[in-house]
């Protein structure tokens, strides 16, 4: 009687399919993410490449479209100094991609967040130390991020990670091409950060607690577009993030596309916001 209560105990605190209950109350990252179901993608399927494609050309967008707008609106010429990198952007979004892709448990995007800091000793970029540190932050931090024992994917590593991807590469972008930062430009970062918090919020945290958290985490984002700019392209942006937050309560299991769509409809909504 006894050993027949234990056995049904022991099944209660078990998922259907058969992994452990994630604890509710608990800080590891690692019973956070247990919720979720990631299944692995072989690297020649096309649900593999598609959203890998899809989110190293957005987040190239996300990062070079407002620097290379205010270098423009300054009568500065892009040059072949940015080649460092540009090549630093493309190695660290497949790496990224890699990441998001593969539940933040992906050895070979080690290889390319290592590439690019390799190229971060180019001497145009070596030469100015802050812009240097800055981007070796942010290879640092991304594969610190990947360590379930740290615990970072929760709120703080959210900031974090916004923090570092929002003023490290269009900073370095801008510095770069006209050996200066302006305080206009960074305030123009702002719609940046809160728009990294808000659509990374589901891909850092896919719980219950991240869902919960992205009711604030839009609610700032909105804030602070309204308080850049009011326009028709305004509306816009306004329905890409309701739809990406919707998606995250979707029941279906889209894998990669999830994670795709959130960062396609971010890239859309910086595109319609700097312009």
């Amino acid at each position: 009687m006894e050993q027949d209560y234990f056995q049904q105990s022991n099944m209660a605190h078990r998922l259907p399919d058969g992994r452990s209950m994630p604890r509710r109350l608990s800080n590891d990252a690692q019973d956070k993410r247990s919720f979720e179901n990631f299944y692995p993608i072989h690297f020649r399927d096309r649900r593999f490449w598609i959203p890998l494609s899809v989110i190293v050309i957005s987040l190239n967008i996300i990062w070079w479209r407002l620097p290379l707008l205010h270098t423009q609106s300054l009568q500065g010429s892009i040059t072949w100094q940015i080649a460092p990198l540009f090549c630093y952007t493309i190695a660290i979004a497949v790496g990224m991609a890699l990441m998001m892709t593969q539940n933040f448990r992906s050895l070979i995007s080690y290889i390319f967040f290592a590439v690019g800091s390799l190229f971060t000793f180019s001497s145009l970029i070596q030469s100015r130390h802050e812009i240097f540190v800055l981007l070796l932050l942010l290879c640092v931090f991304l594969v610190i991020v990947q360590q379930l024992w740290l615990g970072l994917q929760n709120i703080l590593g959210l900031i974090l990670l916004a923090v570092l991807a929002t003023f490290t590469v269009p900073i370095a972008i801008f510095y770069v091409q006209n050996n200066f930062v302006t305080e206009k430009f960074i305030l123009q970062l702002l719609p940046m950060f809160f728009s990294f918090i808000f659509y990374f919020n589901p891909i850092l945290m896919p719980n219950p607690d991240g869902r919960k958290l992205s009711i604030l985490t839009l609610g700032l984002f909105w804030v602070v577009l309204f308080s850049h700019h009011v326009g028709i392209s305004t509306i816009f942006v306004v329905l890409f993030s309701l739809l990406a937050f919707v998606l995250q309560f979707m029941k279906a299991k889209l894998g990669n596309w999830q994670n795709m769509g959130y960062i396609l409809l971010q890239a859309f909504s910086m595109l319609l916001l700097y312009h």
